[in-house]
């Protein structure tokens, strides 16, 4: 796998205007679809009927939509988790990598 820097902006002022962007080769993509589809078949029996994540046909609203349901009866709790992954690749220690980061 290739970490290529893409620039977020068109002037860079700091490391944190480029975006991390993995290049995998697509023999990888391809074993990962068949590994994924062999994962989901033997998965997706045991989920809990309430997870809606990497589940077809949920989305976040109709978890929210199920909570709020839920809440509406007395003396009820809901535990909920909601990750938000959009800066995941900002935390990645560049230098690590062995990328160039002097601007």
């Amino acid at each position: 796998m290739t970490i290529v820097p893409v620039l977020k902006k068109s002037t860079v002022s700091c490391i944190n205007d480029y975006r991390s962007v993995a290049l995998t080769p697509i023999v990888m993509k391809c074993f990962e679809r068949l590994v994924m589809r062999h994962i989901k078949t033997q998965l997706l029996p045991s989920l809990d009927p309430l997870q809606f994540a990497y589940r077809p046909n949920r989305s976040t609203d109709d978890a929210i939509t199920t909570t709020l349901t839920h809440l509406n009866n007395k003396d009820t709790y809901v535990r909920m988790l909601f990750i938000d992954f959009n800066s995941a690749f900002n935390t990645i220690i560049l230098s690590l990598l062995g990328l160039n980061t002097s601007l």
